[in-house]
């Protein structure tokens, strides 16, 4: 049963009553009904039971026997089993809005007892990727340094085999060759390097600026 088949059987069984009187009834639990709201219809229907049981409550009152529950007044008619209680969407309305403050208070607890914690385990964190970071670069660094070494080596190898040249020949084609291959190869590596560089240094850069923001930014949130 819905709310209008509920009010449609109220109104045949109280065709009894004067008119005004029925009007007065049947505005009331109209009333109720709306301020209840659609998504409560049905809980206003099982706390009002059934047409019939209202419609005897009415017509008791009218002849002055309605145990306190229903009466009419200056105003209109009333229902005294719910004058005192609240529509199903009032009291939802009304509930203590202490649930968010508990949250609130919850997260500002744990925050405050987790801070020790987690501001040291974040610094570690942040050593923890600058170090890996300057790492990085040293690795990088040091094999330019070293294939800047090995070109280094291979053209003065091969100086020396030219000045050796005139007192001996093959020993020195030997040197020539190796300090040859050498110094290219140290170049190809520094190059290589170099390039490496340019490109992992400004991500490891970012990277790290990133980091330090977030960090940052965290902190002045909180």
């Amino acid at each position: 049963m819905n709310r209008i088949e509920f009010m449609t059987e109220l109104e045949k069984l109280l065709k009894e009553i004067p008119e005004e009187e029925r009007k007065e009834a049947m505005q009331y639990y109209e009333d109720y009904f709306a301020d209840a709201g659609l998504e409560n219809e049905q809980h206003v229907i099982s706390e009002l039971e059934s047409p019939k049981k209202v419609a005897q409550t009415i017509k008791a009152g009218l002849r002055g026997r309605g145990e306190e529950s229903s009466e009419y007044r200056e105003t209109g008619y009333t229902d005294t089993r719910f004058e005192e209680k609240e529509t199903p969407a009032r009291r939802e309305e009304n509930k203590p809005k202490t649930n968010d403050w508990l949250k609130i208070i919850l997260i500002v607890a744990i925050a405050i007892f987790t801070l020790p914690i987690i501001f040291p385990l974040a610094l570690a964190g942040l050593a923890v990727i600058f170090a890996i970071a300057v790492s990085g670069f040293a690795v990088l660094g040091t094999l330019v340094l070293l294939a800047a070494t090995v070109m280094i080596c291979g053209f003065c190898i091969t100086i020396c085999g030219i000045l050796e040249m005139f007192h001996f020949p093959a020993l020195a084609l030997v040197v020539m060759g190796g300090g040859i291959l050498a110094f290219v190869a140290g170049l190809v590596a520094t190059v290589l390097m170099v390039k490496a560089c340019m490109i992992v240094f400004p991500v490891l850069f970012r990277g790290l600026v990133n980091i330090f923001r977030k960090f940052v930014h965290r902190k002045e949130s909180r």
